[in-house]
């Protein structure tokens, strides 16, 4: 950038004195000044078209009136945006953009909450009416479940068709027929769906008139409130608006002042949140009738009835309970589920009360399933286990990027598109390693298609040739790693026919990729799940992590190692001690220093206490001891193991199996039919705390919805049945932060900031003035560090470890002739308790498909959309054939978004890291059996 363009300087506009850079539009000096002059196809983050001549000013030296969209602002000038001339010229354009414009429902005299609305109120313009006249299109012209069409109300501003490229880069809209026919349409002659819209509504974001609007939103300006929030979806970790009226949530708009993502959101961040009011939630506490009437039940005897009970009821069962299990058999019988969905205070608290209270550190949560092998890895090769850059930095500054194992567009979807507009925007080079061909394979240079199960093979590749040909940053290797001879030896076998032998990758396109990573400086690295979740998913990340220091890629904008979080605050969980082997901020329990500090805070009865210094259960090694008998009851916070944890028969053995399970939720999820008690808890949108999304960054949110019944938050639940248990074990806190009576999120904020070094300097009043805090925060000062190991690792210099390919554990064979792998898609996030309560995203994606290939699907008689089954070793499921070049011969792809026979975990094996203890759901053996209709008949 040049200095000419970070250039202050100063202009005059009516009268005022007013600072600017030089060169910007002189339109965004007006937005930031609070200067409204009429804008429409104009918007702030889109390009400038001036196609609407509305934003008109006099500049002096021009004769005539200049749209603010083309005037570049210099030192020195001066401007009147407000003026009797001004005011007739916007007159007269807003009544020739109303000439084709119609909405008989208008009311000069009623906001409608739209820009174009705005300016004919403010002008006195009212629409011809054209009640008893022919429409030129009809006024709901889309099928598409979530957006309505009215192309009777375009002005033909282009918005959508720039917000569409320039913001999602899908190239849904475009401009069709001549002269006076002119017309936004979709595709050709396609509807929306048909012509590969995403629902993102960025569109409908944009439009200044409503002629694209969400079709289940009520009057759009008869609200009490807008309350900024997190979305509670994927790692990204967007801000939206929250539209309240009578303390319900109405819909969902974007806020363009959001951080992280602008005016974009999702398709599920702006249309997947009616989950909120659903009549599903649980509205009071339930308990077993058995439990209420004393008996005893077998370990192979359902559950019972549930019967309705007070909260004092509920919370002295569970206190009784706890307390039996840990004076019989010890507090390690007792397991605990933290959440990835809860707040950093709430998980804070359950491992606080894990520890303190129960007395085990038997508390994981859904990182073991996802990024524990990230986690491990990382902090091996550095020292810390988290995403280095901001997504930002990666998608504005990075020159080639890898990415490998991520279906980016599909599962952290704004991040995606932020991608795709690093490529069409910016030039990236592009590079996607994958066994699908996935939607970002379309903007990607290159597509290696390898094997599941083989990315070490591939990424060890790239490294040999990038060292055969002295890419490597030797300066960095020598200045700020060890252990380099040993890779470089490791590395040479891998040559590419070798590579190519093991991965199915052509050689052509190993070299390519290499060449390509090996010369682009800054590089970085993207992965996600289809990394992580295999049995050497640590030696996976142990190769990207070789990988960033031989092309010194690490510490530098643009660059880095970017793992992608997939629930909203899973980072945030693992950064709360939410994990068997470490307290808040990744301090280890193995560490007698570590365990002493937290012992006397914590301190109860005036003695310090008597924390193992051993790990654990993991979440895998929970299941496998309630099979056991060993893991007596469970504490399950917002977690739905018997829809997300892999084997699941396996799994719900080992419930059935459990003595006494509590489960806090906002649905009686299918974990709930092997829970002893329900605990109602409210959504995000109720309550107040922090989530921190993958790029570290520690963000609020607010409550600002009224809570059906009598569901509590999840800290003050917690924090009661601490009380309770602590009082019916005659144990009094008396450590400094010992105490459970907390009275808001902010200040069990407080106490973390006190005992977690990288949270010292975050609080609540320093995110609410609108700081943006990336940990480590180090003090209350400290700006947070967006990019790490700038200068140095955290464990000094970084260490290169060998990392060889080995198989995986199960692979097809003449019973299982298909390779199974796993993942999410873009409409449903998880086990889908809250998108399959969403009307829209249902209505998108109403029931689980399996991907199998073309030449799949002929071999074993399959036809688009027959039902068939899918069997493996461990179970089956039963679900549609959807025919697809996305996935190769040989492999089929199923997801886990919905219960019972339609679940793919039905499937997947239980086989794990020996390090990281996570599960592979990428690879198993399957086979699939047509017709399954005329079989059961």
């Amino acid at each position: 950038m040049s200095h000419e363009s970070t250039r202050s300087i100063q202009l005059t506009i009516d009268g005022q004195t007013v600072e600017a850079t030089a060169g910007e539009l002189l339109i965004d000096v007006l937005y930031r000044e609070g200067i409204k002059t009429p804008s429409l196809c104009y918007s702030p983050g889109l390009s400038s078209t001036a196609s609407c001549r509305a934003c008109l000013v006099e500049v002096e030296g021009s004769s005539v009136s200049l749209p603010a969209c083309e005037v570049n602002v210099k030192d020195k000038m001066t401007i009147r945006a407000y003026s009797s001339k001004l005011e007739q010229e916007h007159r007269s354009v807003l009544s020739m953009l109303m000439e084709n414009y119609i909405d008989d429902e208008f009311d000069v005299s009623h906001d409608d909450n739209t820009e174009f609305g705005y300016w004919l109120r403010r002008y006195q313009l009212t629409p011809l009416s054209k009640v008893n006249q022919k429409r030129p299109f009809k006024s709901d012209s889309d099928p598409h479940p979530a957006i309505r069409v009215n192309l009777n109300k375009c002005i033909l501003c282009t918005r959508c068709i720039r917000a569409c490229n320039e913001v999602q880069g899908r190239f849904v809209w475009g401009l069709a027929e001549r002269s006076g026919k002119t017309q936004i349409a979709a595709g050709i002659n396609e509807s929306m769906l048909e012509a590969g819209c995403e629902s993102c509504g960025a569109c409908v974001a944009y439009c200044p008139t409503d002629a694209l609007s969400d079709r289940n939103t009520p009057n759009s300006s008869d609200i009490d409130e807008k309350v900024m929030t997190t979305c509670a979806y994927c790692g990204v970790g967007c801000n939206l608006d929250l539209n309240i009226k009578d303390g319900q949530l109405q819909y969902v708009t974007s806020n363009p002042h959001a951080p992280v993502n602008g005016m974009h959101l999702c398709v599920k961040g702006r249309y997947g949140f009616d989950f909120v009011h659903h009549a599903d939630r649980l509205t009071q506490p339930l308990v077993r009738e058995w439990i209420l009437e004393g008996a005893e039940r077998a370990p192979d005897e359902t559950r019972g009835k549930w019967v309705k009970v007070s909260w004092e009821r509920a919370l002295d069962i569970v206190a009784e309970k706890f307390s039996h299990i840990i004076d019989e058999s010890g507090p390690d019988a007792l397991a605990l589920f933290s959440s990835a969905k809860c707040t950093n205070e709430e998980n804070y608290l359950m491992q606080k009360f894990a520890r303190q209270v129960i007395g085990t550190h038997n508390i994981d949560h859904c990182a073991r399933l996802c990024h524990s092998s990230t986690v491990a890895g990382l902090a091996a090769s550095f020292g810390s286990g988290a995403m280095s850059n901001t997504l930002a930095d990666v998608a504005e500054q990075a020159q080639s990027i890898l990415v490998i194992g991520s279906n980016t567009t599909e599962q952290h979807p704004v991040f995606g598109s932020m991608l795709r507009q690093a490529v069409y925007q910016r030039g990236a080079k592009l590079i996607v390693a994958d066994p699908r061909k996935i939607d970002l394979t379309d903007f990607a240079t290159l597509h290696l298609c390898h094997k599941p199960g083989t990315d070490i093979a591939l990424v060890n590749g790239i490294m040999h040739l990038i060292i055969q040909n002295g890419w490597q940053d030797n300066d960095f290797i020598n200045s700020r790693t060890e252990g380099y001879e040993e890779l470089r030896e490791s590395l040479d076998k891998y040559s590419p026919d070798y590579v190519s032998d093991i991965t199915g990758v052509a050689v052509d396109a190993i070299v390519e990729a290499a060449t390509v990573l090996g010369k682009n400086k800054p590089m970085a690295v993207i992965w996600a799940m289809g990394i992580t979740q295999h049995w050497i998913g640590v030696q996976n990340v142990f190769s990207l992590a070789n990988l960033q220091m031989l092309t010194g890629n690490m510490g530098i904008a643009g660059g880095g190692v970017n793992p992608l979080r997939g629930q909203n605050n899973v980072q945030g969980a693992c950064d709360l001690g939410c994990l068997p082997n470490v307290f808040p901020g990744y301090q280890q329990v193995t560490s007698p220093a570590i365990v002493d500090k937290f012992a006397d805070v914590w301190a109860l009865n005036n003695n310090a206490l008597h924390f193992s210094d051993t790990p654990g259960l993991t979440i895998t090694e929970m299941v496998d001891n309630a099979l056991t008998g060993s893991v007596r009851g469970f504490y399950i916070l917002a977690e739905n193991p018997v829809m997300s944890d892999p084997d699941v028969n396996h799994v719900r053995q080992a419930l059935a199996n459990a003595e006494f399970t509590v489960l806090q939720e906002i649905f009686s999820s299918e974990t709930a039919d092997y829970a002893d008690v329900l605990l109602p808890a409210v959504t995000f949108a109720e309550k107040d705390g922090t989530f921190t999304n993958t790029e570290r960054r520690i963000q609020l949110i607010h409550d600002a919805v009224k809570s059906p019944g009598q569901c509590r938050k999840d800290w003050d639940i917690i924090a009661d049945l601490a009380r309770r248990i602590l009082s019916y074990r005659q144990q009094v806190p008396t450590g400094a932060y010992a105490g459970w009576d907390y009275q808001s999120a902010s200040q069990i904020m407080d106490e973390i900031a006190a005992l977690t070094p990288s949270y010292a300097g975050v609080s609540h009043a320093r995110l609410f003035n609108g700081e943006q805090l990336h940990w480590p925060v180090k003090n209350k000062q400290h700006p947070g560090t967006p990019i790490l190991h700038v200068d140095k690792f955290t464990i000094g210099k970084g260490m290169f470890h060998v990392a060889e390919h080995l198989p995986a554990r199960e692979l097809p064979d003449d019973n299982y002739p298909l390779c199974l792998t796993t993942g999410r898609v873009l409409y449903h996030w998880h086990g889908a308790e809250m998108t399959r309560r969403s009307e829209p995203l249902l209505a998108l994606y109403p029931e689980t498909l399996i991907e199998i290939s073309i030449e799949d699907a002929s071999r074993f008689g399959i036809e688009t959309m027959q039902t068939i089954r899918v069997i493996s070793r461990r179970g089956e499921m039963i679900a549609r054939a959807e025919i697809s070049d996305r996935v190769p011969e040989g492999l089929i792809f199923g997801n886990f978004h919905f219960p019972d026979s339609a679940n793919v975990n039905n499937l997947t094996t239980s086989e794990v890291d020996p390090i990281a203890k996570i599960p592979e759901y990428k690879v198993c053996a399957v086979r699939v059996e047509a017709d399954i209709s005329e079989m059961m008949a």
